[in-house]
């Protein structure tokens, strides 16, 4: 294992164990590897009592082991609506990201080119592109005030027209303006709550019956701790990303 960017850090560490020490792959083949050579009358005294000294360790890791794996099993079941779908091919996907010029958008379009450089990128979003795409990579940029109902929809309507539907939309374009409920004025607050979460309304509605139609297709929503734990200065923000998890939660009900 290489170690990420920022170092050991806690989820490093926690995986480093996952990997090794609870890894039911080995704990599970030592635990009966124990039981085995306690019931064999050729294991040497000494050793037959050091083992059953460690016997609680070997089974303690290797019950919690299949418990994590298990674990791991049902959230990959749940995160994918217990399908398991075969046809993603990302040298033929289409993934649409909002405000991918910088920032997160700009990262997550980076590695899924590291991973595929043929899978199709299209970028939307105001701000001018910060990156240069790698070469022989497809990275597509529309300029788009996603604020603007009318810009957005027509924006849309191009992408699928030059490109093609969207196979997975990332909504990750967001503002955040800095006052409080009394320093911001009405378009301060109205330009946060378009951009933020009117917007991926109206992009959801322009992609998904596609989506539908094709039983193929993913949406990505970029949530955010301020949608539980409310900053100071940051309250349309954080309503907006409230806002959008409420979102996230219910799409399942535009499925048939």
């Amino acid at each position: 294992m290489s170690l990420p960017r920022e170092g050991v850090t806690i989820d490093y560490l926690g995986t480093l164990v996952r990997k090794s020490l609870l890894n039911h792959l080995l704990t599970v083949p030592a635990a009966v590897g124990v039981a085995s050579a306690l019931s064999s009358s050729i294991v040497n005294p000494t050793w037959a009592q050091r083992l059953k000294l460690a016997r609680p360790f070997f089974f303690g890791a290797a019950a919690l082991s299949v418990a994590l794996e298990f674990n791991n099993i049902l959230n990959r079941g749940c995160n994918n609506n217990w399908t398991n779908d075969s046809s993603w091919d990302w040298t033929e996907e289409i993934v649409l990201i909002t405000g991918g010029c910088s920032g997160i958008g700009a990262r997550l379009a980076q590695l899924l080119l590291a991973r595929n450089p043929k899978t199709r990128i299209v970028i939307v979003d105001y701000a001018p592109l910060s990156w240069e795409p790698a070469h022989g990579t497809t990275v597509g940029y529309y300029k788009c005030d996603l604020s603007d109902p009318k810009a957005l929809h027509d924006t849309c309507e191009k992408i699928r027209q030059e490109v093609g539907h969207p196979t997975v939309l990332v909504n990750n374009a967001g503002v955040c303006r800095g006052f409080t409920i009394c320093e911001g004025s009405h378009s301060d607050v109205e330009f946060t709550i378009r951009t933020n979460l009117t917007a991926p309304f109206l992009m959801v509605q322009e992609f998904l019956p596609e989506m539908v139609r094709r039983n193929h297709g993913h949406i990505v929503n970029m949530g955010s701790m301020s949608s539980l734990i409310p900053p100071s200065r940051m309250a349309d923000y954080a309503a907006t990303k409230a806002g959008l998890t409420a979102l996230h939660e219910v799409s399942y009900q535009c499925l048939p």
